[in-house]
């Protein structure tokens, strides 16, 4: 067991963050105001048949007055923003594949293995700044960083209009690709810092699935624009493609100067009350989970000892080879129109947007994280199966695109089960997705041409690309109950044990807090002072220790 670390105190922040004085007032305003509320509007409150029949589908509308106008804010203001942006990214990023099939192609000569080389070079741009930009926003605030480089991958994007070779493009490919390697890491991090487990997988799952929004409106905007606006102006519609998705990003991007509120503990949201600030610190305190804290080498040499930063990470990077993602060559092979080629492939998105929605909200109604991963995998493996035989009737190969669409919500399911395991550590909870995107950007740059090359589309027979994509997706069904063992093994060595809201808790009170949500204020209730529970959540006192209100201060 391990002993109490007598040294435990709150580090100074700089940067990114407030110093450790002011935290530690803001964390007792924070108490200060959230008993009072609470005394005034108890979590259990008498809630209407309505409200009880409406919280199934959006929890605010079951959750307390007082953390009910938190939350409302937090979606109207992070929660709308992180999605437009990430869909307007998407967008951008979707905006190549379109063109290229809607006349890029043909006018610029590209006849060998370019739309390939298109992918790897804005994956080795995010490869090259995944990390980087992660480092920035700890010392930065990611109100600031992450919409000047979202302006910057919007000028990129508007300035492939002007390319006349392939090399021009893959230039600017690599710049798109390294401006936007922030976003999804900080983004993803920012959500778990802000809502509860009982609210938080639905908002990452709506946020990951974001792209399958993205995915569709890119499809219908380049089959209209190739319909309608294709030659106006002698401007033909694949360039036409990128000038709107451009006027479409850059007042997103303007509006994240505004929008992100960085952190519970150094924000300076404008939309956000003083009381809504303190409230939101006292939120993440009673479920465990440690905020921001100064980053240095050792804590960062020390994520690569972390199990949990490889055993995450793997089926996330591996995922790249998923095969579902090349139906637009068979569409293109079998005779479809233009614009077909562009609308078929979006059917798949919108069923990955609901079944996003749809897991989100069973996941956070039932505490089900990787129960629901597992879901997801199926889908995936089963979509990838039928493509490998290909060798199937055209209705049958319709179902095996589209039957990974309800496993698109893969990243948000992996993200929302990780932030968890993750409590214990703010930084590691960032760190982990530009890690992991590092990773898998990595394995696209270079995998896609081997294994999926242009030139033996559709089928892939010589490279066996399907065979190989059913494999990988098999290796993840083996991550799984490895991850399970590791995390229940990791959490014991700390005498912790996850209760029903997959919160870690000491063992010896395992069967008093079994069902409790609320771990500081239950632990209060049993004359533990608030700072040693947090210090239990982070397995820093063992279970032979008395705890004890008069004896424990921190």
């Amino acid at each position: 067991m391990e002993t109490i670390n007598n040294n435990i105190e709150e580090e100074k922040v700089v940067g990114g963050t407030v110093k450790s004085d002011s935290f530690s007032d803001t964390k007792s305003e924070s108490r200060a105001y959230t008993e009072e509320i609470q005394l005034k509007e108890p979590n259990e409150v008498e809630l209407s048949r309505w409200r009880r029949f409406v919280g199934i589908f959006w929890d605010t509308a079951a959750t307390p007055p007082g953390e009910r106008g938190l939350v409302n804010r937090l979606d109207a203001g992070l929660l709308i923003y992180v999605t437009l942006s990430y869909v307007v990214k998407s967008i951008d990023q979707s905006s190549i594949s379109n063109a290229f099939f809607s006349g890029m192609q043909v006018e610029l000569g590209l006849y060998g293995n370019e739309y390939n080389l298109f992918g790897t070079f804005f994956n080795i741009g995010s490869i090259a700044m995944a990390i980087p930009m992660q480092m920035i926003t700890f010392k930065a605030r990611p109100s600031i960083v992450v919409p000047i480089c979202e302006v910057l991958w919007t000028l990129f994007t508007f300035v492939i209009i002007a390319c006349k070779t392939a090399k021009q493009i893959y230039a600017l490919r690599f710049l798109i690709g390294a401006a936007q390697a922030i976003c999804y890491p900080v983004f993803a991090m920012m959500i778990s810092s802000w809502y509860k487990p009982s609210e938080m997988a639905k908002r990452m799952l709506i946020y990951d699935g974001s792209w399958a929004i993205a995915s569709v409106c890119s499809g219908y905007i380049q089959a209209g624009i190739y319909a309608t606006m294709n030659g106006a102006h002698g401007v033909p519609g694949w360039k036409w493609m990128f000038i709107i998705t451009g006027i479409i990003s850059f007042p997103v991007g303007i509006a994240g100067f505004f929008a992100i509120p960085d952190f519970p503990n150094n924000t300076r949201a404008l939309y956000l009350t003083k009381e809504n600030k303190a409230l939101a610190i006292r939120r993440m305190e009673e479920i465990g989970r440690v905020g921001q804290r100064k980053m240095t080498l050792r804590r960062l040499f020390g994520y690569f000892k972390d199990w949990r930063l490889y055993a995450f990470t793997v089926p996330y990077a591996i995922f790249v080879l998923n095969g579902s993602g090349y139906m637009n060559y068979w569409l293109q092979e079998t005779g479809y129109s233009v614009e077909m080629i562009n609308i078929l492939p979006t059917v798949s998105s919108v069923i990955g947007f609901v079944m996003a929605y749809v897991y989100g909200v069973i996941s956070d109604m039932y505490y089900c994280r990787w129960q629901l991963f597992c879901v997801a995998v199926f889908f995936t493996v089963l979509g990838n199966l039928l493509l490998a035989i290909w060798d199937i009737p055209n209705g049958a190969k319709f179902f095996a695109y589209y039957i990974p669409g309800f496993g698109t919500p893969y990243w948000g399911l992996i993200m929302s089960w990780a932030e968890e395991v993750m409590y214990d550590d703010a930084e590691l909870r960032g760190f982990y997705p530009a890690f992991a995107n590092a990773f898998y950007y990595a394995m696209g740059a270079w995998i896609p041409n081997v294994v999926f090359p242009a030139y033996d589309a559709p089928a892939f027979v010589p490279t066996h690309g399907y065979w190989a994509a059913f494999a990988v997706m098999m290796v993840i069904v083996l991550c799984i109950p490895a991850i399970l063992f590791y995390q229940k093994y990791d959490l014991k060595k700390k005498g912790l044990r996850l209760n029903y809201y997959n919160i870690p808790v000491p063992i010896e009170l395992y069967s008093e807090l079994r069902y409790t949500l609320n771990m500081d204020t239950a632990l209060k209730a049993r004359g533990i002072d608030v700072a040693v529970g947090e210090r239990v959540y982070n397995g820093d006192i063992s279970n032979e220790v008395e705890l004890d209100r008069s004896e424990e201060k921190v």
